[in-house]
């Protein structure tokens, strides 16, 4: 699987915990995770100094590319969609990572593994999917505590068929560049209208994006941060 990893120094002012906040130890975690893995890192709009840290931990493993880039959200992800296009093949697995994610240690393996049986995999399980919307839940699906599904099974984990997910989740060459236009039309502004994106990938694509139950990975936001598992404890015992 080939990780498309992107970090900036800006971003929307989300509530984090004190350890995802830290830029550079989050990269070290994700480092730690995917080390395995054929690593492309798009360093957008960062300071000097950031970008300094990134080369300095990357410039003797010989499997990560680093690029400087200068988009802003929504362009630098296409930027790096259609660096997948042009330099990888159409079979090949890819990840497109963002900064601010903990990972589990099956993670990378579970979310490859994913790949078997969806298009699009998703290693975060979001607790938005269990908030009801006429309650003031922010997802319109979720009704009675959940989301109409079916849980699949993959020779490393449980997955469930999900409606949405943030811009950090697997697929291949081959179903991007299938689904090239839709990503195009959700990406034009400052950020990605991700969860218009997955809804138009279903509605118009038949596509099938899953999620790991329980999670392998999760957004760093506290206020969204997957269920049962001591995240802090995660990037604390990768950085030993």
């Amino acid at each position: 699987m080939k990780i498309l990893y992107r970090i900036s120094d800006g971003g929307h002012n989300k509530i984090k915990p004190d350890y995802v906040n830290n830029k550079e130890r989050m990269f070290l975690h994700f480092l730690n995770r995917f080390r395995d893995h054929e690593i492309y890192v798009f360093t957008d709009n960062v300071k000097d100094e950031t970008y300094s840290k990134i080369i300095n931990h990357t410039k003797e493993i010989s499997n990560i590319t680093v690029f400087r880039i200068s988009l802003g959200n929504g362009p630098s992800f296409m930027h790096a969609l259609d660096f997948a296009i042009k330099n990888f093949q159409d079979n090949d697995k890819i990840y497109f990572a963002e900064d601010d994610y903990i990972y589990t240690k099956k993670a990378s393996e579970a979310i490859e593994d994913g790949l078997s049986i969806a298009d699009y995999v998703s290693g975060y399980d979001h607790p938005d999917k269990y908030l009801n919307h006429n309650e003031g839940g922010p997802n319109p699906f979720i009704e009675n505590g959940g989301e109409q599904t079916r849980v699949l099974l993959s020779k490393t984990s449980h997955w469930k068929i999900t409606n949405s997910c943030c811009m950090t989740f697997a697929t291949t060459v081959k179903t991007i560049k299938e689904d090239y236009s839709i990503f195009e039309n959700c990406c034009r502004g400052s950020y990605p209208q991700d969860f218009r994106i997955f809804c138009d990938l279903r509605n118009y694509k038949s596509r099938k994006l899953i999620s790991a139950i329980p999670a392998v990975s999760t957004h760093g936001e506290i206020e969204w941060l997957s269920p049962f598992i001591n995240w802090e404890k995660e990037i604390n015992e990768s950085l030993e």
